[in-house]
């Protein structure tokens, strides 16, 4: 089996070395986004390894779609967006996840894809510390 981030990150998270954990979900834990090329980009992982969403149960998926709502909304109140994108693509890392993006309207391409910035973000890379500092920031509109 090839690597899997979001594994990757689940497990700091288990040891409690993850510097980018906001708070843990019935089905999922909701995380800082390593870059920050979107203010409050966040995301939210499933913690079971499954590919595909139509792979979890209808309770699951429901409950996971509630965690995401959870989540989407405490980055709307810490961070006051113009718009939220949320994305679950799986075709890099083969991994239920959702990608939280605010859109602001300071961003000229706001009506576009939020990846046609996609090369941009490695210059938005955040530190541990700023990452404890978001995540502590929207832990606390949760």
């Amino acid at each position: 089996m090839k690597s899997c981030l979001v594994c990757d990150r689940l497990k700091l998270w288990s040891e409690g070395s993850n510097p980018y954990f906001i708070t843990e979900f019935k089905n999922s834990i909701f995380v800082v986004g390593d870059n920050q090329f979107y203010k409050g980009y966040s995301l939210l992982l499933l913690k079971n390894h499954i590919r595909e969403l139509h792979e979890l149960s209808d309770s699951q998926y429901s409950e996971l779609a509630q965690e995401l709502m959870s989540a989407s909304k405490a980055i709307v109140k810490t961070f006051n967006p113009w718009k939220m994108n949320q994305c679950s693509l799986g075709n890099t890392e083969e991994h239920v996840h959702w990608h939280i993006l605010p859109r602001y309207e300071s961003d000229p391409n706001r009506h576009f894809n939020p990846y046609i910035n996609r090369e941009k973000f490695k210059d938005y890379v955040i530190s541990h510390d700023e990452a404890r500092n978001i995540a502590a920031s929207i832990r606390y509109n949760l």
